[in-house]
């Protein structure tokens, strides 16, 4: 019995410790990525990596714009072969934010910070939110 719950505890263990690895994702969890920065799927999925920013023509914090604007992001998924895949968040669109590639959807979630009036934003300081979800 001893054995057991030995055995028991070294498994939850050991799963805990796999769920906070930050180079790894979870199917249909939201996760963060900064420019340059990938992640392994724990499902043996693809790899994903934010490789660019390539549009961001959001609308700036405290001001009004004619068009709400988007931000086009770039992706590069590693499996079996690589492949670049763009995903844009803008309102009113959600088709433009997700992606069926092989047997997996990609969503983009958000992307921030907020552009601010009068500064432009330095690639490095851009963080994306993405779900990854199985089919």
């Amino acid at each position: 019995m001893k054995n057991y719950l030995l055995l028991t505890a070294l498994a939850l263990l050991f799963g805990a410790a796999q769920c906070g690895n930050k180079n790894t994702y979870q199917l249909g969890q939201p996760f963060r990525l900064q420019v340059g920065e990938a992640k392994r799927c724990q499902c043996k999925g693809p790899d994903i990596q934010f490789t660019a920013i390539k549009e961001d023509s959001r609308c700036p914090e405290y001001t009004d714009c004619l068009w709400e604007g988007q931000a086009v992001i770039q992706f590069s998924l590693e499996g079996d072969k690589r492949q670049y895949v763009d995903l844009a968040l803008r309102d009113g669109h959600p088709e433009m934010a997700s992606r069926k590639v092989g047997n997996f959807i990609y969503r983009l979630t958000g992307v921030s910070p907020a552009p601010r009036p009068g500064k432009a934003l330095q690639p490095e300081e851009y963080i994306v939110e993405v779900v990854v979800e199985g089919i």
